[in-house]
């Protein structure tokens, strides 16, 4: 298995203006790897730094001290020195993020928002808008909603639009924090088939699952990072 992500020495640390300027030291020194076709499984309790190290790793934070090497095309890209322009062609081409909520420009449609990424990837239009549809019925987004912005739409349906412009394109690394959130067993089940399925095709993934029955289902390596090992999945 061709290791694909590989973390050394990740230190990051806030200061608390509010408190005093208290420093709050939330990556210490972690290690860790991924590798084609792997899911690893972030555990451990809130405020132990899952969603931080996946922002850190997808260049949302800066760290401390440390290497995030990923593999890029045919080169490996340090995410923790990267200039500003090389951290965005990662995200556009290797890099694909699930975050907790959905951020999108206002009065975008929702077609338009899954069919983006590919669109920045060079994928034509008309192709691109054919996939991103594709991928809306999949995950059970009516059809009628597809033209409308997601701003008004459901917790569980922005959730879903969430999962759909990451899952549309073919990224090499995937990042997934909570995607199951606020979404019933059905839409759930078919978020965990898309992640098998990018898996398949040797996408490496690192994810925070609180729902027991997917993390389950796709954890190869689960980490604890309140201990800061790899525990059995």
């Amino acid at each position: 298995m061709r290791e694909t992500l590989r973390i050394i020495g990740l230190a990051k640390s806030f200061t608390l203006h509010n408190q005093g300027g208290a420093r709050l030291e939330v990556l210490r020194r972690l290690d860790l790897a991924v590798g084609e076709g792997e899911c690893l499984v972030l555990a451990g309790p809130s405020g132990t730094g899952k969603s931080t190290l996946l922002r850190t790793i997808y260049g949302n934070y800066l760290p401390d001290a440390g290497h995030i090497l990923v593999r890029h095309g045919g080169a490996t890209v340090d995410m923790a020195r990267a200039s500003p322009r090389l951290v965005l062609a990662v995200r556009r081409q290797t890099l694909g993020y699930v975050s907790q909520f959905l951020r999108v420009v206002p009065r975008v449609a929702a077609l338009d928002i899954v069919a983006e990424p590919l669109l920045a990837q060079g994928v034509a239009p008309e192709a691109a808008r054919e996939r991103a549809a594709a991928m809306l019925a999949r995950l059970l987004i009516p059809e009628r909603l597809w033209r409308l912005a997601p701003a008004t739409f459901s917790g569980g349906e922005q959730q879903r639009i969430n999962v759909a412009r990451v899952l549309v394109a073919d990224y090499p690394v995937l990042l997934l924090d909570e995607p199951s959130a606020a979404l019933d067993a059905a839409s759930a089940g078919v978020v965990a088939s898309l992640v098998e399925e990018a898996r398949s095709r040797g996408a490496a993934v690192i994810g925070v699952f609180h729902d027991g029955e997917m993390r389950q289902r796709l954890a190869d390596r689960v980490f604890d990072m309140g201990t800061e090992r790899a525990i059995a999945a």
